[in-house]
């Protein structure tokens, strides 16, 4: 170590030279830094996040399976939506879809109606469209197809008035990296000079200013072609990395240029020369510095294990830049004080009076008062932290006239709040949910997630416009269902008087046919006696001619009594056929309803309205028509008997001498008589079993429409109580998923194996603050608890959307805060212990930087939270903690190592004389330091500004409260037992720490 510390005054020329050299080299031959980052840099989640997972997810089902992040074009004319803006849609769109390799989908509504509703705003005058990206939102290709999507708009021919917007988060994070990089130049220059001004009041020497200029310059040179030369290799860098180079350079490399310089002018004018005084500056204050430097690599290089990327990418540049700025500080800033040393001329001397003499002796008598004094202080601060409210919001965190903001704010103006930025569950199970039992409890879900605070519209299968499918509600149904009923039992009470007049009709049918078979008999016998005495005709003829008159009468009115009948069976045959129609609708409607096949009660009153239906279709229907067909062609024949008789009357009294063919038709008049008999008996039989039962169905009929009139009764009742939030009644067949007016809401929200179902879910807050984040979580609560004990209570909930970014950084960042806390405290105390060789001292050294950052924090959070209203960036504690710990340790260590450079003897004049020697040049750097931070305010970037300000309220608290009183007090309190386990009597100082002779340091 003794030969690198000892490389700038042995070999100046060499040292000067070579540096020179590399910074040029690396800042000629080396792509720019800024460049590097934009293409270096990794995506925003790891690649494991739940977020990330459940987007892979839903793309598969429901997309190109390969999308990674989407960007929205928004499209606004104030003058309404024309044909010149649709060109410019359809244009894009097909611009995009030219180029699959960068576009996986493009949500295209043109030819979706119903798509193209939800895409357009009610006024309108704005339209979006969906763009999948192959690309992970923060990675370098999501950042070239952010530009390569802008480009694209930017050459579309819109009409006058048209506004083209791009937005969404890999816009968002695009356009924060563009910040940070046009802030770079106004951040370094506004350190710069700070820093110039701060060099010359402290010194008013040219030379030493210029020295210290030099040394930042070639240390920040050779950084950033460092950095960036790593970056072309594989090292993966931060949007911040630019901005933090320049503050950490700019502010270590001066603290060490002003350490090293000012331990030369303590020894220039304690009567070194130049020479010996570099070695004695360089010998003194280098295991300082390195083990200072070392406190803020090791602290940078645990970010690098933690798992979000803005972490893990900007550890290791800052260690880099560390690591080259020390080196840089020991070898370059020796060799230009050997060259100037005269010119820079000795420390004045310390007066007793002066402000750091008086400190330390106010400090070595009340150690006590002080140390309370101070720590109050810390204390009051840091009472703010707990207060602290994170946020994950990256439009925040960049100007509002950045592209994707204006975007945003374009959707705002135009469309309902977040509605680009909704959040999706996913219901993930092992078989088809394409059925109603499935569905129902799909629509539980939807139901559940509904009644989460905060939760403004929740769109999935079962109510894909956002609201319940009113069809498909069982309180709906049972009412269509009682209307049912109701119709059919006004059908069969308008059915009844035609019943009853059919049951009328067949007894009187019955009676009638009894009249006609008694004649008919009668007349039998009549014929009869007429054949037997054809042979006598001559002696009879007159009393032949009477009774034959009389045949023909009875004839004629048989014949008019067969007519009516017919008559009669036609009419009951026609209002049988009416009932039995009103039967077979009421049937089918009762087959076609699922909810009566399963109820009990409705499928057997089904069943008997189907028996006695298919008994009068098969044997009431036939019987009247065969009936009647039978009373006609009865008719007839008495028609043709009447004729017969008239003309046998004539007959026999114009011409004796046709006996004989009258005792032949008698004959044949005698046979169909006993025909005529035999039918009329028979069919008088018949009617007499019809009329019993006609009966029977009207006392059916009247017993259907009371049960018809209680089921009604029974559905109405239900229906009123179903539709209520208690029951929650649904039911949706899965044959309605087929109709081609779900078919949109099919493809949707039901993956095609039905295995994935999506529910979009809107709140009516912002997704990226803490509300948005708390209602993500809730609804996977809510939804988990509505699957408890159905059919999916073992499938998988997924969660991806606006919220999950935030509710994934907050997750990551609670386990990378953690890792990068233990890992820091315990590296920090290490160093500690190793450069005092001792516990006591770096313990309390390490407990007053924790309640130092502590208090800057408290400090950001009143400023920024409570009095401008800004939340705190979600990197903003981390990245402090880690510059504040490690960077309080550095000042702590140079007091300390003054104090143990006269060896284990400590005791509270020796404390005053190390506050009273280092209080300048402490001061100096922090404030140095600290200047380099404020510079940082002047980025438009939130979470920059907040970073700055937080690390330089704490180097300033660090520099005036801890470092001047805090730890002097307690040093004061311990005394030499600050260096326990080490005795005084036992031990010397280290030998790095002892002052180094001469000859020594140039042997």
């Amino acid at each position: 170590m003794r030969f690198v510390l000892g490389l700038g005054h042995r070999f100046p020329a060499i040292v000067v030279f070579g540096w020179v050299l590399a910074a040029a080299a690396l800042s000629l031959l080396v792509t720019p830094l800024g460049a590097v980052v934009e293409r270096s840099s990794t995506a925003f989640l790891p690649e494991d996040s739940p977020t990330l997972n459940g987007l892979r997810v839903m793309d598969s089902a429901f997309g190109s399976g390969t999308t990674q992040s989407y960007v929205f074009v928004v499209i606004t004319d104030d003058d309404g939506l024309g044909v010149g803006d649709r060109r410019v849609y359809a244009d894009l769109v097909r611009t995009l879809e030219e180029e699959p390799a960068r576009v996986s989908e493009v949500q295209d509504s043109l030819g979706q109606p119903q798509l193209r509703r939800s895409m357009t705003s009610k006024d309108g005058q704005a339209t979006y469209l969906v763009v999948g990206l192959r690309s992970a939102v923060g990675s370098p290709a999501s950042d070239e197809d952010v530009k390569w999507v802008r480009s694209v708009v930017e050459d579309l021919d819109a009409p006058s008035g048209t506004e083209v917007y791009v937005t969404g988060d890999p816009a968002m994070i695009s356009d924060l990296t563009t910040a940070v990089n046009d802030a770079s130049l106004k951040i370094t220059a506004v350190s710069l000079l700070l820093l110039l001004g701060i060099l010359w009041l402290v010194y008013r020497r040219v030379a030493t200013v210029l020295i210290s200029l030099v040394t930042i310059g070639i240390a920040l040179l050779c950084t950033r072609g460092a950095l960036a030369w790593a970056g072309e290799h594989g090292l993966a860098l931060s949007t911040y990395t630019d901005a933090f180079v320049v503050a950490i350079t700019l502010g270590a490399g001066t603290d060490y240029c002003v350490f090293l310089i000012s331990r030369f002018r303590e020894e220039y004018g304690n009567g070194l020369d130049p020479l010996d005084a570099v070695v004695e500056s360089v010998s003194r204050v280098g295991p300082a510095l390195l083990a200072s430097a070392a406190t803020v690599i090791l602290g940078a290089i645990s970010l690098g294990f933690t798992d979000l990327a803005i972490f893990a990418t900007t550890g290791p540049p800052m260690a880099i830049c560390v690591a080259v700025t020390v080196a840089v500080s020991l070898t370059f800033t020796p060799a230009l004080m050997r060259w100037f040393g005269p010119r820079i001329g000795p420390a004045p001397a310390t007066r007793a009076d002066s402000r750091w003499a008086r400190t330390g002796r106010l400090v070595g008598r009340h150690p006590a008062r002080i140390l309370v004094a101070g720590v109050t202080v810390l204390v009051l601060l840091a009472l703010a932290l707990p207060t602290m409210q994170l946020s994950y919001d990256e439009r925040a965190a960049q100007p509002p006239d950045t592209p994707s903001n204006l975007g945003l704010a374009a959707m705002a103006e135009h469309f309902p709040p977040n509605q680009t930025l909704p959040d999706y569950l996913l219901i993930r199970s092992d078989h088809d949910m394409a059925n109603t039992r499935d569905l129902a409890v799909l629509n539980s879900i939807s139901t559940a997630v509904t009644k989460v605070d905060g939760v403004d519209q929740v769109r999935s299968i079962t109510q894909p416009a956002g609201k319940r499918l009113k069809p498909a509600s069982i309180a709906n149904q049972l009412g269509r269902l009682a209307k049912g009923l109701d119709k059919a039992d006004r059908k069969l009470e308008s059915a009844e008087p035609g019943l009853e007049r059919l049951a009328s009709g067949a007894g009187g049918l019955e009676d009638a046919l009894d009249l006609v078979s008694t004649g008919a008999g009668k007349a039998q016998d009549g014929a009869e006696k007429l054949s037997d005495g054809s042979r006598r005709i001559a002696g009879g003829l007159g009393r032949a001619a009477d009774r034959t008159g009389r045949a023909a009468d009875g004839a004629t009115r048989l014949r008019d009594g067969g007519a009516a009948l017919a008559a009669g069976l036609r009419t009951a045959h026609d209002q049988v056929a009416q009932a039995v129609d009103g039967l077979r609708m009421i049937i089918e409607a009762l087959e076609g309803d699922t909810i009566c096949t399963a109820d009990p009660t409705c499928r057997r009153s089904r069943e008997g309205l189907r028996k006695i239906y298919t008994g009068q279709r098969d044997e009431l229907l036939p019987g009247l028509a065969q009936a009647a067909a039978g009373a006609e062609r009865l008719a007839a024949g008495d028609g043709r008997l009447a004729t017969g008789l008239d003309q046998l009357t004539e007959g026999l009294r114009r011409a004796q001498s046709g006996s004989n063919r009258i005792a032949d038709g008698q004959a044949l008049l005698s046979e169909n008589l006993g025909e005529l008999e035999g039918g009329t008996d028979r069919l008088a039989t018949g009617a007499a079993g019809i009329a019993p039962g006609i009966e029977e169905l009207l006392t059916r009929t009247e017993e259907l429409r009371g049960g018809l009139d209680d089921s009604g009764d029974y559905l109405q009742a239900v229906n009123q109580r179903a539709d209520t939030p208690e029951a929650g009644g649904f039911y949706l067949p899965a044959a309605a998923l087929d109709r081609p007016d779900f078919a949109l809401a099919r493809t949707q929200f039901l993956s095609e194996d039905g295995k994935l179902a999506r529910i979009q879910v809107t709140g009516d807050t912002d997704p990226l603050t803490p509300a948005g984040q708390q209602r993500y979580n809730e609804i996977q609560d809510a939804a988990e608890q509505a699957m408890n004990n159905t059919r999916l209570d073992d499938s998988t909930i997924l969660a991806t959307g606006a919220a999950g970014l935030g509710a994934d950084l907050a997750h990551y960042l609670t386990d990378d805060a953690a890792l990068v806390v233990l890992a820091v405290l315990l590296l920090v105390l290490l160093i500690l212990i190793l450069t005092l060789r001792a516990l006591t001292a770096p313990i309390y050294l390490l407990a007053s930087v924790v309640l130092s950052c502590a208090a800057a924090l408290g400090l950001t959070t009143l400023v920024f939270q409570h009095l401008i209203g800004q939340d705190i960036h979600f990197t903003v504690p981390v990245i402090v903690f880690v510059l504040l710990v490690a960077v309080g340790a550095d000042y702590n260590i140079l007091l300390m190592s003054r104090m143990r450079e006269s060896g284990l003897a400590l005791d509270r004049d020796e404390v005053a004389r190390a506050v009273t020697a280092t209080g300048p040049v402490i001061t100096a750097a922090g404030l140095i330091f600290a200047s380099t931070f404020v510079a940082l305010l002047f980025s438009p970037v939130e979470a920059l500004a907040q970073t700055g300000f937080a690390v330089a309220a704490g180097l300033l608290l660090d520099t005036f409260i801890v470092r001047t009183l805090v730890v002097p007090a307690c040093a004061a309190l311990f005394e030499d037992r600050s260096w326990w386990p080490h005795r005084r009597t036992t031990l010397a100082a280290p030998a790095a720490l002892q002052p180094a002779t001469t000859s020594e340091t140039h042997a």
